[in-house]
């Protein structure tokens, strides 16, 4: 491009007088060798052809400034972007991956193996970042047995619930764990001072802060339910549902200053039955998953606040107090949930299915 910019400028007159340019001016001794061999006229006086020189070295270093600094600014957005995503993973794995996968959590008390074994588990079969994100990734999408990297942790533990984050977030948890130092004091502290501004004003961004407060939340409910299933069988989560979820989710509300709950179309609380427009919401994710096998969340306006809709989908450990009555549930839990439930409507799941929504209201 430079070349023929050059040549534009000197062709209105040529003839067989050699100019050679030379980047002297920019350091006199690298540049050695012609960057340019262009024809002067030879009737140019010496006065225009020094006029010349200067005019077209100073277009030329104008133009190198400039795709050094577009070289430049290429780079950094690479780095911003990188930062975003290490960014992205250290908020989901401290706020919600430790809650369960905790690094001091004792024997007794421990719901899923630590961080650091997880870390060195993928790490021995995928020796590069892209393979590492990759399974990660694989197994988070849609926990299974069958593609468990760690077997002998299913066995111990159980298998670990559908977390409900996109692929791209999923990304961010597997990078930010790859590229992190877990044995390092105060490794879950890298990022937590970085300053952070209010900049939601996009759809997008309310979609982003309000799945960000249900997955919180969720992990809060979740670690609970886990510890009482463990320690106390399915029996034990009833009772903590009964009587712990509904304050635990309006602690989180008002800790996260947001309304949150939790609806369904086939409820087990009486307080946590759908409206209108959840119920409308609800109608087209199950017709989503059905028709696409996945479900996008949903935000809307509504006066000052905005409202988004984020999907609950039942796992293996669900159906053990929601699954069919028949071979999922025992008598000894069906027993206790018809007596605290009597009104009952939330059994016969399978497993992938839609078992209801987060609503997370957002001041605008």
């Amino acid at each position: 491009m430079l070349h023929e910019w050059l040549k534009y400028i000197a062709s209105a007159r040529r003839d067989n007088a050699s100019l050679l340019f030379y980047l002297h001016s920019l350091n006199n001794d690298v540049a050695t060798e012609p960057i340019l061999d262009i024809d002067i006229d030879d009737d140019l006086k010496p006065k225009e052809k020094k006029r010349f020189v200067l005019l077209s070295s100073a277009l030329f270093l104008v133009l190198f400034h400039s795709c050094n600094t577009g070289t430049q600014t290429e780079s950094q957005a690479s780095e911003n972007e990188i930062s975003k995503t290490m960014q992205e993973g250290f908020e989901i794995v401290t706020q919600n991956c430790v809650s369960c996968h905790s690094p001091n959590a004792t024997q007794e008390a421990r719901l899923a193996p630590p961080l650091l074994a997880v870390k060195k588990h993928y790490s021995e079969k995928h020796d590069t970042e892209e393979a590492f994100v990759g399974a990660m990734r694989s197994f988070l999408t849609k926990p299974t047995a069958e593609s468990s990297e760690m077997p002998n942790a299913v066995e111990k533990f159980g298998l670990m619930p559908n977390l409900g984050y996109t692929k791209e977030q999923l990304s961010a948890v597997a990078a930010y764990i790859y590229n992190t130092d877990l044995e390092k004091p105060g490794w879950n502290k890298e990022y937590s001072n970085k300053d952070k501004q209010n900049t939601l004003g996009s759809e997008e961004d309310y979609l982003k802060e309000g799945q960000r407060l249900a997955m919180a939340t969720k992990s809060v409910l979740g670690k609970n339910l886990l510890s009482s299933i463990q320690h106390k069988g399915p029996e034990g989560a009833l009772v903590f549902c009964n009587e712990r979820a509904i304050p635990l989710t309006d602690s989180m509300a008002q800790e996260l200053e947001a309304s949150i709950k939790r609806v369904s179309d086939k409820n087990r609380n009486p307080g946590n039955l759908a409206n209108e427009e959840e119920l409308a919401y609800i109608k087209k994710a199950k017709l989503a998953l059905t028709n696409t096998g996945s479900i996008e969340p949903h935000i809307s306006e509504k006066g000052d606040r905005m409202i988004g809709y984020y999907p609950i989908l039942t796992n293996a450990m669900c159906l053990k107090c929601h699954g069919s009555t028949e071979s999922d549930i025992d008598l000894n839990t069906l027993s206790a949930i018809n007596a605290r439930y009597p009104n009952d409507n939330a059994t016969g799941y399978k497993s992938n299915e839609l078992r209801g929504i987060w609503v997370i209201e957002m001041k605008k």
